[in-house]
């Protein structure tokens, strides 16, 4: 039996590294490698389940297709790869390159995913997309106020005294963090959760605050304003290393303590709890998660758990800081992607089917989509298909799914179990192989393969020769010239960042001034009834979309795939207010669309929103984001899923 140290590319921190066991041809098991440090030798039931779910599953797609009479019928790479070809050098003749998007999702996050972009840039440039669904807007925060994102090892949580995990549920979304939190609980470190849901997180923690979604900015402020009443902050580190206090402690003065309690729906003992706790429980971490982002004004939470991490000296010390995510890029060589910011058409992500709608000259003729599922993921789902119905699209990816639907071509990709790459991750700051177990099944090809493929058809042959090691050892030379050998990289993840490098120990920031710098603006973020009609006095309801811990974003299992509605979650006395029986099929709706649910009655949730998961299947009248708003997120071009409103109503009323 031979085994092969591979890397899970799936869209979750993790980025596990896995030891995969051959045997006949036939990959027989994926267990853990026990010398990531991370990983530590254990997967998620997901990956556990990957070969008989997903890898071997008879849903996924081994040859090329391509969409005849409403049908899909297979034909050959040459074809496929012919008419690709010809489409895009007839769209470039009429309208010019720009009138093809490139649509790059988050489903893999790979080193040679640089190549795509290479591509598209010898082209001569393409519309693509800026801004995201994911993590973009907590990210303008931190780098505002530190000057630079650099987020604490995973491992550096066995240092702290209190951990408050800040809208994250890493029991369910990072259960490798999740057995760190477990370890330091049992060594007496204090958990707090701040989640207006009581999660499989919330749920073991130590304390947990429910606050009114999108408040996690007042509630912070109220932790602050506590602090600083009772003069527990740590005056030196703020006299020594931050500026602006005093604008900040001006804004701050605005609130009342009791507008901040009420604002938050937080009593005042809880908070006044954590934030004793946290003042004098040094060290303290904050690890924020994606919920945070996910309102318009979300980038405020992170500049107030910035400040409270400041006023409380918890900067630059093992188990503190304000840490969110990685950067899978960081440490690779990006030049070849030849990015020409002059070149490139940009269109918001958040709003890409609007986007696409309103676009001319030239308009979107041709849409080539890579590793993600644009159609299911992202907002206002039924303007997204709508403005990729009429166009050519072409998609790579592994199973069909809402985008699909839309499509014209479909090109079956390789998994981290057929293929050469590298991968970082946005959990944790370990570079990884992914390394070939078994022959591609079928007729699958690499997203590298088919773009070379594509280049030699379109004349670009010599741009993108080369093998897939020939150009990973170009990305990964800023790792080579640290002393590490391709070799190395091959086989086995390599830790880039060591757990005790603490960020800004030197107390140095990358700021204009050198320190810490508190916010000197602020704009309340009282909403009012826009053009985009977010909100709107007749849907009082939040509409919270998790993620699922049955599947990976898009990808259902197949066990999920059947009739029925899709489940969402509301307080019983949500539901008696609006007259709907626990477990009845109800109707929810927004602005934007309507979706009818069966309804469960659930004390974790509070009365001010309801709770559904992300990820079912248009087809099969799941997708909750045809109910999500398009909008924009004030800063950092991020989807404000959760500043949707919705109401339920009783289908027989």
């Amino acid at each position: 039996m031979k085994t092969v140290v591979t890397t899970c590319t799936r869209d979750c921190p993790g980025a596990c590294s896995i030891i995969a066991q051959e045997k006949d041809g036939r990959v027989v098991k994926l267990r853990g490698n026990p010398d990531h440090k991370i990983t530590d030798g254990f997967l998620c039931k997901n990956t556990t389940h990957y070969l008989e779910n997903f890898f071997y599953s008879p849903q996924r797609v081994l040859h090329p297709l391509i969409k005849r009479d409403g049908g899909w019928e297979q034909i050959s790479w040459d074809e496929a790869l012919d008419i690709t070809a010809s489409q895009i050098k007839e769209v470039i003749k009429k309208q010019g390159s720009q009138a093809i998007l490139y649509y790059q999702g988050f489903g893999a996050r790979t080193a040679l995913q640089s190549m795509n972009k290479r591509f598209f840039n010898l082209l001569g440039g393409v519309t693509t997309t800026t801004g995201t669904v994911c993590g973009g807007i907590g990210h303008v925060a931190l780098e505002q106020d530190y000057g630079v994102k650099i987020p604490h090892n995973p491992l550096d949580q066995l240092n702290s005294k209190l951990i408050i995990i800040w809208g994250r549920n890493p029991a369910v979304t990072d259960i490798h963090l999740w057995k760190i939190l477990k370890k330091v609980r049992r060594k007496g470190t204090k958990l707090v959760v701040i989640d207006p849901v009581k999660t499989r997180t919330a749920k073991q923690a130590d304390i947990h605050l429910k606050p009114a979604p999108g408040t996690d900015h007042y509630l912070a402020m109220a932790l602050i304003k506590i602090i600083l009443k009772k003069g527990l902050e740590d005056k030196e580190f703020m006299e020594s290393y931050t500026k602006n206090f005093t604008s900040y402690k001006g804004l701050l003065d605005k609130y009342s303590l009791e507008f901040l309690f009420k604002k938050c729906d937080v009593s005042v003992n809880e908070l006044e709890e954590l934030a004793l706790s946290y003042a004098l429980g040094k060290p303290s971490s904050i690890v924020a998660g994606w919920g945070a982002h996910r309102y318009r004004h979300g980038h405020l939470a992170f500049h107030m758990m910035n400040a409270l991490a400041a006023i409380c000296g918890n900067i630059g010390v093992s188990g503190g800081g304000v840490t969110q995510g990685f950067e899978e890029y960081e440490f690779f060589d990006q030049s070849v992607e030849l990015d020409d910011p002059g070149k490139a058409r940009k269109l918001p992500m958040p709003k890409i089917g609007r986007a696409i709608l309103e676009t001319c000259d030239p308009p979107v003729e041709l849409i080539f989509v890579a590793s993600g599922n644009p159609v299911n993921l992202n907002p206002n789902s039924l303007i997204v298909k709508k403005a990729f119905e009429g166009k050519f699209v072409v998609m790579i990816d592994h199973f069909l799914n809402d985008t699909s639907d839309v499509a014209d071509l479909f090109l079956p990709a390789t998994t981290f179990l057929e293929e050469e790459n590298l991968i970082g991750s946005f959990g944790h700051s370990w570079i990884s192989p992914i390394n070939p177990v078994v022959p591609p099944q079928g007729e699958v090809k690499s997203e590298f393969e088919i773009f070379q493929l594509l280049s030699l058809r379109l004349g670009l042959g010599d741009e993108m020769a080369g093998t897939s090691t020939k150009w990973l050892k170009k990305m990964a030379s800023p790792i080579l010239d640290k002393g590490v050998t391709f070799e190395e990289l091959q086989n086995g993840p390599v830790e880039m960042v060591p757990a005790h490098e603490i960020p800004y120990a030197d107390k140095c920031f990358k700021t204009e001034s050198g320190r810490f710098e508190f916010i000197t603006d602020f704009k309340d973020d009282n909403l009012e009834v826009g053009d985009d009609g977010v909100i709107d006095e007749n849907f009082p309801l939040h509409l919270l979309s998790t993620s699922p811990d049955r599947w990976v974003g898009s990808v259902l299992p197949e066990s999920e795939i059947k009739n029925g509605y899709l489940e969402v979650q509301a307080h019983p006395l949500t539901l008696k207010a609006y007259g709907v029986a626990d477990g009845e099929v109800a109707l929810l709706e927004s602005l934007f669309g309507k979706l009818e649910v069966r309804v469960r009655g659930s004390e974790d949730v509070r009365c001010d929103f309801v709770l559904a998961y992300k990820g079912g299947l248009m087809r099969h009248n799941k997708n909750i984001n045809v109910l999500t708003g398009d909008i924009l997120s004030e800063k950092g071009e991020g989807a404000p899923y959760y500043d949707t409103r919705v109401r339920l109503r009783n289908l027989n009323s």
